[in-house]
């Protein structure tokens, strides 16, 4: 499942949204490492999946990311570590 010429596999790349099959999550490449990809989410949850289960998010699935991303900035407005 590589991408053109040799490239990343499925076309995935660092920053960009996916869908993890796996896991039923959508999230962020941080990492690609062999047949790994490392994926956060907004509120720190990171995990690992094999770049088989993973597709490139949908345009709602973005903005399913950036909602997660925007409640938890707001839950967690005016908290010091």
């Amino acid at each position: 499942m590589n991408g053109p010429a040799g490239g990343t596999p499925g076309g995935l790349r660092i920053g960009m949204v996916v869908y993890d099959r796996t896991y039923d999550m959508v999230g962020v490449v941080d990492g690609l490492a062999g047949p790994l990809v490392s994926i956060s989410r907004p509120t720190g949850l990171t995990w690992q999946s094999r770049c088989m289960s993973v597709r490139p998010g949908t345009d709602y699935e973005r903005r399913q990311l950036r909602a997660i991303g925007a409640l938890h900035q707001l839950r967690h407005k005016g908290l010091r570590p």
